[in-house]
C-alpha cells in the first residue's frame, strides 16, 4: 500500500512538474488561470446566468469561486477542469459545431474527449489542448468583438493568448 501511494505521487509529480522555466502546478489546491496576453489580473472565470451562462471568459482578478479551478486526473496526461463555483459535476468542455464551435464552457462531466485537457509546457507557461481537437489546437482568447476575452480553441501559433499561467490559490481542494 505504501509503495503504490508513493508510485502514484511520483507519477502525478512527473506529469505536472514542468521544466525549470515553467511554473509547477499544485493539484492539491485550487488554481487560477490567466494568459500572458491579458496578464495575471485577468483570470478565467465562469458566467453566472444570462445568455452566456456557464460560458467562460477572462474577468478582473477577484476572490470568487468561479476563478478557482481544480485539476482532476482523467487518464494519461489529461485532466478535467472544474470550478469551486459549479463543483465537480461541471467540467470545462468544448462546443462541437454550431455558432460557438470550439468555444469552451462548463457542461455536465462525462466521458467526452472535449473535457480531457493537457497542459503542454512551453517556455514559462503552458499551452492547453484537448484530446478532442488534438495537439495542434490551443486554447486562445478572442481579442475584440462580441466574444471579447472569451476562450476558444484555434490553431496553435505564437500568440500570447495561447500561453497560460497557472497559479495556486493555496486553498486545498475538497
Amino acid at each position: 500500500m505504501k509503495i503504490s501511494l508513493l508510485m502514484a505521487a511520483s507519477v502525478v509529480a512527473a506529469i505536472f512538474v514542468a521544466p525549470a522555466q515553467a511554473q509547477s502546478i499544485d493539484i492539491w489546491s485550487y488554481n487560477t488561470l490567466s494568459t500572458e496576453f491579458r496578464g495575471p489580473n485577468m483570470r478565467l472565470d465562469v458566467y453566472n446566468g444570462g445568455p452566456k451562462n456557464n460560458l467562460t471568459h477572462l474577468a478582473p482578478a477577484q476572490d470568487v469561486s468561479g476563478q478557482y479551478w481544480r485539476f482532476s486526473p482523467a487518464g494519461g496526461d489529461y485532466w478535467r477542469l472544474t470550478t469551486m463555483f459549479r463543483g465537480q459535476d461541471m467540467c470545462l468542455d468544448v462546443f462541437n459545431g454550431g455558432p460557438r464551435n470550439n468555444q469552451v464552457h462548463l457542461a455536465p462531466c462525462g466521458n467526452y474527449t472535449g473535457q480531457f485537457w493537457s497542459f503542454r509546457p512551453d517556455g514559462g507557461a503552458y499551452r492547453l489542448v484537448t484530446q478532442f481537437r488534438g495537439p495542434n489546437m490551443c486554447l486562445d482568447i478572442f481579442n475584440g468583438g462580441p466574444d471579447n476575452n472569451q476562450p476558444h480553441l484555434t490553431r496553435c501559433d505564437n500568440y500570447s493568448g495561447q500561453y497560460w499561467q497557472v497559479r495556486s490559490t493555496g486553498q486545498p481542494v475538497d
